[in-house]
């Protein structure tokens, strides 16, 4: 390990954060038991654990069971022309049809990130080039864009080699 590693590391140990370096399986299962027991936290990782972690949760039960879909290609586009999110790639996500008649998808999430962390926050995220995250029982509630009503069934997405989520209950 390089010195310019050993600083970034400290870094992050002074924002009050925990850095943890180990084997894949060992990230997976750390991962996998954050879950289990319904704590919150997120992950940075490699793409192949993310791909481990995403092969071990995203079953085809669990698929039919949250209507994760891949993002219409019009929805990506719109992504991409009206919020500057560039190089979606790979991207699912469920809808969520609110009491007003709007419908939570990919871009309405993308949106709210953006208006919470605002638009650096999401971009510095989303242009990860070696480095997949993965948020365990996020804590994020999906908004109405139009109403403001607080979203009750949960939201998932998940942009493949990217970012996602794993949750053990819905909201």
């Amino acid at each position: 390990m390089d010195k310019s590693s050993l600083g970034s590391i400290e870094a992050v140990v002074s924002s009050r954060m925990a850095v943890i370096s180990a084997d894949d399986s060992s990230v997976v299962a750390a991962v996998q038991e954050t879950l289990r027991k319904g704590r919150s936290a997120t992950f940075y990782v490699t793409h192949a654990q993310a791909a481990a972690v995403n092969s071990w949760y995203w079953t085809p039960k669990r698929i039919r069971e949250t209507e994760l879909e891949a993002v219409p290609k019009e929805e990506k586009a719109r992504i991409e022309a009206e919020l500057g999110v560039k190089e979606t790639g790979a991207l699912y996500s469920n809808r969520i049809a609110c009491e007003c008649g709007r419908v939570y998808g990919a871009f309405e999430f993308v949106e709210q990130g953006i208006r919470e962390h605002g638009r650096e926050a999401v971009g510095a995220v989303l242009e990860l080039k070696d480095t997949s995250v993965i948020r365990v029982n996020p804590v994020q509630v999906a908004m109405c864009p139009d109403c403001n009503q607080k979203l009750l069934r949960g939201h998932y997405y998940c942009w493949v080699n990217g970012y996602g989520c794993c949750k053990s209950t819905e909201v």
